[in-house]
């Protein structure tokens, strides 16, 4: 076989700048953080004196589960407020009505607060639309928010999909997860993430088994509280991991310490690699935009994963995923080039990133190059989501605007991973591995070869041999349509 099965033409499956210039380059997605302003010129057009207030559920539901919606509030230690009740309504798509009223009548006055609340889902079909209204007291008066308090940011309802389906191949050993996510580990001037125990129950009702957690390296190493104050005890990478380990005592949905680290690549740019259970925190803040001017890497990529642990998996993230001209010049970021390819402990790239675009196709592209090269490594999907289950909402130009989409949501984009024993990091990571893998945002196709003596391979295996039989089955759901072609490239 010369070239690799792919699923390109297939879409259902397959230095601390200056403050303005780091606002201004630092534009990812996550919840927005409303309170940070210009030391020299504090106009921020979504800057409002409350806390962060944010509703958010996953953008599906595997059937039979309970619909999590998560409720959200930081920053109340600086505008505290009376929470007297929260309303939950929405209707599905006969117009079949959903009504949750939550007389709370708290104070809160904390850096972060949350609440999760799961709800019912049995008599709704279809597409539910979901509104949730906070109703809230602040100096003396009155509010009610609906979804959440952004400013310049239209009050859209969640959009969740009700499943009559199981995700393709749950029922023949397959799983799937979100190979990359940010939590609230992830905090800066401009956004923040979620919960960890927050985005597992949104990834257990969204139908993951797993998720990767990979903050990245120029947040963990930071002060809980600060955006730029380096912590030497590293308590939030302590903290984490404990909490992680906690969380995956009783759960069906596991989830994958890491981080995505920033190092150099082979032309000294900023690349990031995410390092999957990493037995210990591995620094990198060239890109982190924390030291004036200091952009180049404290590492080198080849040096990080040369030697990993039995029980770690590093991945190229994002391989191709294109930055703005400012990026390069003040961050120093650089692009997974061909020759990064080839460094021998990268088990292999994410090339799909929260959609099938062009920097997926351009990353699908120089992945087959190294194929033809004999670098035999696999690929993976994830989504890059900070927080965000239901909707993306990031900062467009700060502090003045905020754009909102359904791209970069948790478990849009998956990797599917075939497995024969329960659910663990450890089988997870060899699952990765070994290419026991496939990635989507729908339905599912495996791969098969046979040979004239009746054996079977499927992915992951390795066969020598002239005559062999391939064989192709694909399954789908109503949610994700029926299969019109693929191609397969030999």
């Amino acid at each position: 076989m010369r070239n690799p099965p792919v699923t390109r033409n297939f879409r259902p499956m397959v230095f601390q700048l200056p403050e303005t210039l780091t606002l201004f380059t630092l534009l990812i997605p996550l919840y927005t953080e409303m309170h940070y302003r210009f030391k020299w010129f504090p106009f921020n057009r979504y800057f409002r004196q409350e806390p962060e207030i944010i509703a958010d559920a996953p953008y599906r539901i595997e059937p039979g589960k309970k619909l999590p919606v998560l409720l959200l509030i930081k920053d109340a230690h600086q505008y505290p407020i009376r929470l007297h009740s929260v309303g939950i309504s929405g209707s599905d798509t006969n117009g079949n009505l959903l009504e949750k009223q939550l007389d709370l009548e708290l104070d809160i006055n904390d850096y972060w607060w949350h609440k999760t609340v799961e709800l019912e889902t049995d008599n709704l079909l279809g597409d539910l639309t979901l509104n949730v209204t906070f109703d809230f007291s602040i100096r003396g008066y009155r509010r009610k928010r609906v979804n959440h308090n952004l400013p310049t940011s239209p009050e859209k309802p969640l959009i969740v999909h009700l499943a009559k389906d199981q995700l393709p191949g749950i029922d023949s050993g397959w799983r799937w997860g979100d190979l990359h996510f940010h939590t609230n580990l992830t905090e800066d001037q401009i956004e923040f993430g979620a919960p960890l125990d927050a985005t597992q129950k949104a990834a257990e009702a969204c139908g993951l088994s797993f998720v990767c957690l990979t903050d990245h390296s120029y947040d963990l190493d930071d002060k809980p509280g600060s955006w730029s104050e380096t912590d030497p005890e590293l308590q939030k990478w302590h903290n984490s991991r404990r909490e992680v380990e906690n969380l995956n005592e009783e759960t069906n949905c596991i989830l994958v310490p890491g981080e995505e680290v920033s190092a150099g690549n082979q032309l000294g740019k900023n690349i990031h690699t995410l390092l999957l259970n990493w037995p210990e925190f591995v620094p990198g803040s060239g890109d982190g935009a924390e030291r004036w001017f200091q952009t180049s890497p404290e590492h080198q990529t080849a040096e990080l994963v040369h030697n990993p642990a039995d029980d770690s998996l590093a991945i190229a993230a994002h391989t191709r995923m294109h930055v703005p001209l400012l990026h390069k010049i003040l961050l120093g970021r650089g692009l997974w080039e061909l020759e990064d390819h080839h460094l021998a402990n990268v088990a292999g790239f994410q090339l799909l990133n929260g959609s099938f675009d062009d920097d997926f196709e351009e990353a699908l592209q120089l992945w087959i190059k190294s194929l033809l090269k004999g670098q035999k490594k696999y690929i993976y999907a994830g989504n890059d989501a900070h927080g965000n289950f239901n909707r993306f909402r990031q900062v467009k130009i700060p502090m003045l605007s905020v754009w909102d989409h359904t791209n970069q949501i948790l478990g849009k984009c998956r990797t599917g991973i075939m497995l024969s024993e329960n659910v663990s990091v450890k089988s997870i990571l060899d699952a990765l591995r070994q290419g026991r893998c496939v990635i989507s945002d729908g339905p599912l196709m495996e791969l098969k070869i046979e040979t004239n003596e009746g054996k079977s391979y499927s992915l992951g295996g390795a066969i020598n041999g002239d005559n062999i039989y391939i064989s192709v089955e694909c399954s789908s759901t109503s949610e994700y349509g029926n299969l019109d072609s693929f191609e397969l490239f030999l």
